[in-house]
């Protein structure tokens, strides 16, 4: 009877050992830390691809608009749009993606120089964080108001 336990026991404890030290597939685990390599599949940290993806949020005066920009005097936003503050930026539109916003304003063509605007574009987090150029925005969502009187 005691030999039947022991067998038992070893038979269970080989079977949790091997499932533990079992590798993960392709692209899960752990990300890579000093001394060990990445798993692969990991996210890259700049590029239209990038991940950790953070929102700028950016307030201004519209100075300018083509078919596929708008020209902003950006005068505050959000931490990440500290380096965008005080200058006049240039952020990019997509008819098909962009939302326009505001005192019943719906398309990139409804808004007029002069218009107060909120401009929600999305950045990676370590271009935002590298020095030099900030990254150029795509613009996700516009909200204008009309100029203040």
């Amino acid at each position: 009877m005691k030999l039947k336990v022991f067998v038992v026991t070893l038979v269970a404890a080989s079977l949790s050992v091997s499932v533990a030290v079992a590798a993960p597939p392709p692209g899960k685990g752990k990300p890579a830390t000093a001394g060990k390599p990445a798993t692969a599949g990991k996210p890259e940290t700049t590029g239209p691809t990038c991940k950790p993806k953070v929102m700028v949020v950016l307030k201004g005066t519209l100075t300018g608009m083509t078919a596929s920009a708008l020209t902003v005097n950006v005068t505050s936003g959000n931490r990440w749009g500290r380096a965008y503050d005080e200058a006049s930026h240039s952020i990019l539109v997509n008819e098909d993606t962009t939302k326009v916003r505001g005192e019943g304003k719906k398309e990139l063509d409804d808004l007029v120089l002069g218009d107060r605007v909120l401009v929600q574009a999305r950045a990676c987090k370590a271009d935002l964080l590298a020095e030099g150029v900030p990254p150029v925005l795509t613009a996700v969502r516009v909200v204008a108001h009309s100029a203040a009187a």
